[in-house]
């Protein structure tokens, strides 16, 4: 019930905030602030670094995506996480958030496809909130230097789901895992973080 209410109560949110707008910040996000674009956002290689792209008129805007908190692209939230500054699309949120690979679908949104591929980034990623790191959803056993390792120490409440996710490269099964463990928290069968 608590999903059902959270997943209405965000939904209702996406409808006051513009459907596409860029983000410098999470405040900015939070106070739905944003810059209004009219047409759909692109994220794509340019000289070596990753910049969001839009247009404002005629004009092709380019943003380096090392400046951009975020952005809402038809409804749907992206973040650019901050290792690789690669967007990441918002599919899951409660106890913990989880991202799915932001070029694979603004290529959907864009075309309206169903199923898409990437050629940059990890199929998965996690945070703890919102406005906080992300980092890819690989767990090495053992691992206590890379940001997923470092993830997995500062918030042993995850233990449990990280180990099952462990090095696993499945979205689907990553995506399971992840909402099993979300109706766990909301259940009460698992104590979350």
């Amino acid at each position: 019930m608590r999903t059902l209410i959270a997943t209405l109560l965000s939904l209702s949110a996406v409808g006051i905030m513009a459907q596409n707008a860029l983000y410098q910040s999470y405040e900015e996000y939070a106070e739905h602030h944003g810059q209004e674009v009219k047409g759909l956002f692109n994220v794509e290689p340019h000289f070596g670094r990753f910049v969001v792209t839009y247009r404002e008129g005629e004009a092709l805007v380019r943003v380096p995506t090392r400046k951009v908190w975020g952005f809402m692209n038809r409804g749907a939230l992206y973040r650019i996480e901050q290792h690789g500054f690669l967007p990441v699309r918002l599919m899951a949120q409660g106890p913990i958030y989880y991202w799915e690979n932001g070029f694979a679908h603004l290529h959907m949104q864009h075309d309206s496809l169903e199923a898409a591929t990437f050629g940059y980034g990890l199929p998965s990623y996690l945070s703890h909130d919102l406005q906080g790191e992300i980092v890819p959803a690989v767990f090495k056993p053992g691992d206590n230097r890379t940001p997923s390792g470092k993830f997995r120490q500062a918030w042993p409440a995850y233990a449990t789901l990280l180990e099952r996710i462990g090095e696993n490269a499945d979205m689907d099964r990553i995506r399971q895992e992840v909402v099993d463990y979300i109706v766990a928290v909301e259940e009460g069968r698992v104590q979350g973080p």
